[in-house]
């Protein structure tokens, strides 16, 4: 349920910088705000799951943190990647249009 959450709120706010993009006549700012932010998401997301620490920070923040706390960690990277797909997708588009 919450990643259908994530991706409806992803959605939601990728239509509302689109619209107002449109309706300013400020085409550009979907490239803009939308690939920055399916960027910073992509970033946190990786932050996150610990995608650029070293093997040994890997297994001593393995070691050092509960499965809750590891659970949570992963599933929050899930959901902040979800959250970026609709933004990264309008993006592309913008750059290939």
């Amino acid at each position: 349920m919450r990643k259908k959450h994530a991706f409806i709120a992803g959605v939601c706010s990728m239509i509302v910088i689109c619209s107002a993009a449109i309706i300013l006549q400020h085409h550009e700012w979907i490239g803009w705000v939308s690939g920055g932010i399916s960027i910073i998401a992509v970033m946190i997301s990786g932050l996150l799951m610990g995608a650029w620490t070293s093997g040994e920070e890997t297994r001593a923040t393995y070691h050092s943190e509960t499965k809750e706390h590891r659970m949570w960690r992963l599933d929050t990277a899930f959901l902040m990647m979800i959250f970026a797909l609709p933004h990264m997708a309008v993006s592309i588009f913008y750059v290939l249009m």
